[in-house]
């Protein structure tokens, strides 16, 4: 017997490393997880040549230590397939592994580990804080939809960390939208910026959890990692200059509107019921303390809704917005309130929480 443990002990951090392996591999070895059993501790790591995980898990563990390397995917799909705290055993035959649970039997092939292309950190640390994960999380969570995806201008297919001031920004934006999350930090570090790619974001919020506990932050040249207690992540940076989002920003939206995120979320996700027009066109227009809602679809049927806000000013706005984009803000968001501030009928909205100052999100309105 090479190896006894109960399922559990490897489906969630299996479960988490798969998102790191790339689907379409030139280099086979990578749609494998590379498994390593040292003493007491389990770990297993994934990457795609950009983008690491290592989660290491400590658990009684029948066997000898080994290192080995199986299909990911598969092996996720095996544990799945099993009732939670099935005793499962693990056999090597001839390089192939042999997996039993009861009477059902696998055999997976596995590739030799010191093939296995492990990422490693080839700079000095140029700068490195600590923040709680649910901070971190909470920071990208506000914000992670508004990353461009496959756009041809790399820099925008990612966000942005930037220390500026003993501050920590997160900026992402596509061009048509922009979200800014900012958060002070307790520790003394000197400005750097990298681009962290949108892979590495996504899995990245995957892995982090709702705890107080910190995740320590190191910023390299061309690289950063993110390190728990039992997870590290290493991840290389986008290369190129991120826009300078602070112009982007509007600083002159003086008409103000108090909406109830709730409220917005539900008149929207109401009137699209019909459908949209290719444009993913909705109408938003404001007077006496209250905000229309509409969509048309491509056979001309139309949807409204109606609800109240806070908006005192003689001025009707009426303002387009891509449905998607409405949506995504506030979706992601948790607050209660949302001030939407305007300058008029074409330029961007700029959305904060009242009274608060870590969170911005810039919409450009569809041309009419």
């Amino acid at each position: 017997m090479l190896l006894k443990f109960k399922r559990d002990t490897l489906l969630k951090p299996v479960t988490l490393t798969t998102g790191f392996v790339e689907k379409k591999q030139s280099i086979p070895i990578l749609s494998n997880v590379y498994i390593n059993k040292s003493g007491d501790n389990i770990t297993l790591i994934a990457n795609d040549m950009e983008i690491q995980v290592s989660i290491t898990g400590t658990s009684d563990i029948e066997g000898k230590d080994f290192v080995i390397t199986l299909p990911a995917k598969k092996l996720q799909d095996i544990l799945k397939a099993f009732p939670d705290d099935t005793d499962i055993t693990f056999e090597q035959v001839s390089g192939k592994i042999i997996l039993r649970a009861g009477r059902t039997k696998f055999t997976l092939q596995s590739l030799p580990a010191e093939h296995y292309p492990l990422l490693q950190i080839m700079d000095n640390v140029l700068s490195q804080f600590s923040i709680s994960q649910t901070t971190l999380k909470a920071l990208i969570g506000q914000i992670q939809y508004a990353m461009a995806d496959k756009d041809s201008r790399v820099f925008l297919n990612g966000m942005l960390f930037e220390i500026k001031n003993n501050q920590l920004n997160l900026i992402a934006t596509d061009a048509h939208r922009l979200g800014f999350a900012t958060y002070p930090l307790s520790e003394t570090i000197s400005n750097s910026s990298s681009i962290i790619p949108r892979k590495t974001i996504i899995e990245l919020y995957r892995l982090l959890e709702d705890t107080d506990e910190p995740v320590l932050i190191k910023i390299y040249p061309k690289q950063v990692s993110f390190e728990t207690n039992n997870k590290q992540l290493i991840t290389k940076v986008i290369e190129g200059k991120y826009p300078d989002y602070e112009r982007v920003i509007p600083t002159h939206n003086d008409k103000l509107c108090i909406i109830n995120r709730e409220d917005l979320l539900r008149a929207v996700e109401r009137v699209s019921v019909i459908g949209i027009d290719k444009l993913k066109t909705i109408s938003i227009e404001l007077k006496n303390d209250s905000l229309l809602v509409a969509c048309r679809n491509e056979e001309s049927e139309e949807s409204h809704d109606e609800i109240a806000v806070q908006y005192g000013y003689n001025e009707v706005l009426k303002l387009n917005f891509n449905i998607n984009y409405v949506r995504d803000l506030l979706s992601n968001s948790n607050a209660k309130l949302l001030q939407w501030a305007f300058f008029d009928n074409q330029r961007s909205a700029l959305i904060t929480v009242p009274n608060e100052i870590n969170f911005k999100s810039v919409l450009m309105p569809l041309r009419t």
